[in-house]
C-alpha cells in the first residue's frame, strides 16, 4: 500500500477506502482532506507540534468522513484497499 498516494489522493478529492477498526470490524468510508470539500466550520483549527505530526502521520490517516460529516483516522496497518472516487485537482 502506498500511503503518500493515498494521502495525496485524499488531498485531491474523494477517496473510497476499507479499513478494519480497532475493534475487529470492517469499515467503508468515503474520505477527503481537500479544503475546498470541508466544511469551514469542520476545517482543523490547531496545530501540533512537529513532534506530534511526525508520530501520528508514521501510524495513521485522518479523513474527514463524507458520510458521518466529522474527523476520523484509520492506523495505516489496517487499510484494506482504497480507490479514487473524486478528483478536484
Amino acid at each position: 500500500m502506498n500511503i503518500p498516494e493515498l494521502k495525496k489522493a485524499l488531498y485531491e478529492g474523494i477517496v473510497n477506502f476499507e479499513f478494519v477498526k480497532k475493534n475487529g470490524e470492517h469499515r467503508s468510508a468515503r474520505g477527503t482532506t481537500c479544503p475546498d470539500l470541508v466544511p469551514v466550520d469542520n476545517c482543523p483549527k490547531g496545530a501540533r507540534t512537529p513532534e506530534q505530526k511526525a508520530a501520528f502521520e508514521r501510524q495513521t490517516v485522518a479523513f474527514y468522513d463524507i458520510d458521518k460529516k466529522a474527523w476520523r483516522s484509520m492506523r495505516i496497518d489496517t487499510i484494506w484497499s482504497y480507490s479514487r472516487a473524486l478528483k478536484l485537482t
